[in-house]
């Protein structure tokens, strides 16, 4: 396993523990759990996060130029359709069309961010596999 792997599943049982520890010494006495609700995701995702990528990837690197140049490609196509939601929400509130909360528009844009890289990078991906298999062919 990588070293860079090792470190961050240490990190994450570090989290872990500190989790448990700040809970016993309730730091907060108003809600004794509230650390551990805000730190054991944090702990888990630094455990599983790599354990998932040696699983996958094992010492082998898990990305290369192509894959750096597609992903890069993905989130400006992102970025794009991000900004264009963003506008569009202005001009809707602003001609009294459509009124958001502040909380509700920036959920809005976070899963309008997020999900459109999620699928701009797997279309990307997914054209650049079908190409390889034509040049194989």
């Amino acid at each position: 396993m990588k070293q860079k792997y090792k470190v961050q599943m240490a990190a994450g049982v570090l989290v872990l523990i500190a989790s448990i520890g700040l809970a016993y010494l309730e730091v907060s006495p108003e809600e004794p759990l509230m650390p551990v609700s805000y730190l054991v995701p944090v702990g888990l995702a630094l455990i599983i996060i790599p354990a998932l990528r040696h699983w996958r990837y094992g010492d082998e690197p898990h990305k290369d130029e192509r894959t750096n140049n597609i992903s890069a490609s993905g989130f400006v196509h992102s970025w794009h359709i991000t900004v264009g939601v963003m506008v569009a929400l202005f001009v809707l509130d602003d001609l009294g069309l459509l009124t958001m909360t502040l909380q509700n528009a920036l959920a809005m844009i976070i899963l309008v961010a997020t999900l459109s890289t999620i699928f701009f990078r797997w279309y990307f991906f997914r054209k650049e596999a079908m190409a390889c298999k034509k040049e194989a062919a």
